[in-house]
């Protein structure tokens, strides 16, 4: 199965995150998904960083906004 981009993740419908998340969890490719959008948020330009932060939040694994 393929990764999603951070597109893909902010292209879900709200009620869509749970059953993607088990999704993706049960076809073992969340951490990847967490780890990339990880890598862009902290190594991205300004764009890559927003839209990386944007879907942590959208799936509910960034508790705070960046500084």
């Amino acid at each position: 199965m393929t990764v999603p981009d951070t597109s893909d993740i902010l292209d879900l419908a709200p009620q869509m995150v749970p059953e993607f998340i088990r999704t993706q969890a049960g076809s073992r490719t969340l951490s990847r998904l967490v780890k990339r959008l990880n890598r862009e948020l902290l190594d991205g330009d300004s764009d890559v960083r927003d839209m990386a932060a944007a879907a942590l939040r959208h799936l509910g694994l960034m508790d705070q906004s960046r500084p």
